[in-house]
Formats: C-alpha cells, sequence, structure tokens
C-alpha cells in the first residue's frame, strides 16, 4: 500500500510539474493554443444553464411559447401578459452566458437575475416576451454532439441578431400583443445583437410600433474580449481568439459601433461605470461612451456603481444586471414616456 501511495503521489507530482512547465515555458505555443481553442468554444459554445426560476414565482402569470427564426431555430420563451388590458410590449433579451431567467453563479461572484426587473414592467402596466436566445437556455441551437434541435452557432452578438428580428415578427404577428407599442431591452450580448438587427433587417425595424430601446451594458465586444482574457489569464490572446473563431467558424466579435448609427429610436443606456471589462484606463471612460457617441437618436444613460447618485453595488459588471431590480424608476419612466 504504501509503494501504491508513493507511486500516486510520483505520478501527481510529474503531472503538476508537466503542467507548470506547459504553462510557463508555453514550448511550441501549447498553452496558447490550447487556452485559445478553449476560449473560442466558450463564445460559440457555453455550457447551458437552467432557468431555475419562471415568472409564476413572482406571481405573473405567463405561457410557454416557441419563436422560430428565418434560420430555423427554435427559441423558447415566455409571453407575460399584464394583469390589466394593455397595449405596450417590452421585449426582452439576455447576455452571453445567462438565460432569460439569469445565471445562478453570474460573473465573478455576482448572480444575475432578471424576473424582478420584469415584474416591475408588469405592474407598469406592460405585456412582457423573454426568450433564450439559441444555444442557450432552452432554446435550440450548439454545437455538434450537444445541439440541441438545430445546431445553431452562439455568436455573442453576431449571430443573435436573427432571434431580436424573430422576436419582433412574433409580436407585430400576435393575436393580443400586435397592435402594441413595443420597446425593447436588450442585455449585452442581447444589446449588440439589436444593434445589428436594427442593420441588418431596416425594414422591418422601420414598423413605427417600435418606440425604443432600452441597451443595458453593450460592449465594444474586441475590447472587453481582451480585458477579459487578460484579467482571467494575464496573457494577450484576444487576436489569436479573433482569428481562431473566425477561421472555423466563419465569424469574428460584434462590432457596436459599425451597427448603432442604424438605430431609429429613442436609447436608455445603463452601464456600470468602473467594470473592470469595459473601462477604458487609459481614456478613463467607459467604452459605452463611444457606442453613445456613435447613436444617432436620441439617448441617456443611467450609470451604475457605489459612487453614483444612486449608489448601488461594488462595480461588478454583473451589478448592471441587478440594479432595476432594486432602482426601476428610471427605467419605467423612460419606457412609459415613450408609450402610449
Amino acid at each position: 500500500m504504501k509503494k501504491l501511495i508513493a507511486w500516486l503521489l510520483s505520478i501527481t507530482a510529474v503531472v503538476i510539474l508537466a503542467g507548470a512547465f506547459v504553462w510557463f515555458a508555453n514550448p511550441f505555443g501549447v498553452r496558447d493554443t490550447m487556452l485559445v481553442n478553449m476560449i473560442v468554444k466558450m463564445r460559440v459554445a457555453p455550457s447551458r444553464l437552467e432557468n431555475t426560476k419562471n415568472p409564476s414565482d413572482y406571481g405573473m402569470a405567463f405561457t410557454d411559447v416557441d419563436i422560430i427564426t428565418a434560420d430555423n431555430v427554435r427559441l423558447s420563451a415566455w409571453e407575460i401578459p399584464s394583469a390589466t388590458p394593455s397595449n405596450k410590449t417590452v421585449i426582452v433579451n439576455h447576455p452571453l452566458t445567462t438565460t432569460r431567467y439569469g445565471s445562478v453563479a453570474g460573473l465573478d461572484g455576482v448572480s444575475a437575475e432578471f424576473l424582478p426587473m420584469v415584474k416591475h414592467l408588469h405592474d407598469a402596466g406592460f405585456n412582457i416576451v423573454m426568450y433564450d436566445h439559441r444555444g442557450q437556455g432552452d432554446s435550440d441551437g450548439g454545437m455538434g454532439s450537444d445541439a440541441k434541435g438545430t445546431e445553431a452557432l452562439v455568436g455573442a452578438g453576431v449571430t443573435e441578431w436573427q432571434d431580436v428580428s424573430a422576436s419582433l415578427r412574433h409580436v407585430l404577428n400576435h393575436d393580443t400583443f400586435g397592435d402594441d407599442d413595443i420597446v425593447f431591452l436588450s442585455q449585452c450580448m442581447g444589446a449588440n445583437a439589436t444593434f445589428l438587427a436594427w442593420k441588418n433587417d431596416p425594414a422591418l425595424f422601420a414598423n413605427p410600433q417600435i418606440k425604443a430601446l432600452v441597451a443595458n451594458q453593450p460592449t465594444l465586444s474586441y475590447n472587453m474580449t481582451d480585458r477579459f482574457i487578460r484579467a482571467k489569464t494575464g496573457l494577450d490572446l484576444v487576436d489569436k481568439v479573433l482569428d481562431t473563431q473566425r477561421e472555423k467558424f466563419g465569424f469574428g466579435f460584434a462590432k457596436a459601433l459599425d451597427n448603432v448609427p442604424s438605430l431609429t429610436v429613442p436609447v436608455l443606456y445603463a452601464q456600470v461605470e468602473k467594470d473592470v471589462y469595459t473601462f477604458n484606463t487609459d481614456t478613463g471612460k467607459n467604452d459605452i461612451q463611444e457606442i453613445m457617441d456613435a447613436t444617432p437618436t436620441d439617448h441617456e444613460i443611467v450609470w451604475i456603481g457605489p459612487d453614483q447618485d444612486t449608489p448601488f453595488g461594488t462595480g461588478s459588471r454583473f451589478d448592471g444586471y441587478q440594479y432595476f431590480n432594486h432602482h426601476p424608476e428610471a427605467l419605467i419612466a423612460f419606457v412609459s414616456k415613450h408609450t402610449s
């Protein structure tokens, strides 16, 4: 037994030393290649999360529905009608690595949950449609043997514009919501996807029923990916990730600054100002300032953080997905102002 234990300890030591050698010496670029492939897979086929709660947990009646995209991907959605008759509908989507519910684990120890925010909108007299993006939550999509239903890659905003368009067509063709004023509440990846939908589907998004957009923490995807990789690994790998993703899957990162100029409605932005993944230390400004500068329509912003006029959170990125749960006033005022 002692010999067996000694042998196992020796094997363990060898494995640890070999791993340390690969990490620090990076022979033949092995470490970088492994990390790049892991990051790309996390972007195009992230692990699925469950919807651990549903609207009934917050006293809201709802219906499970499917939304079919133009490229034939089934999106799983909730329709939550206002408790009293309403002619206003908010379409809600979500960030990467969450679901329409949110994420229990969250990022950097901060969870996300969107239903309390939706409850505020519901109680203010809005119908809600909220869905899981392709390849996430209960929607179809994914890659290879891990795909559910139709294979469809996650694009961190690049492919999901089709989901945004499908959600709009779903509401416009709805028996009850079809004549409603419509507001999008789009978050992070979902916001970048919404910008691209406006650019790629201009005839659809010219519909006068669309009154406004709430864009919660959209990103300059290249910048955020770079900062995220450096924070987690200490390495400069963003260009290798971008090149590998393009080579293997045919698309790169979302380009918000190319797409935002296509917007045609007023926008309410929200952003954790000192979020380390979007704050530019060289300029002393958050990247969202560049997005706002490129926005051609009326726009305003809710800055989030412990040092703002309404202090909240610790400055972590996922605080931005909890803020309106606790402080919905600016959100309700904006969507009410721009709907009948």
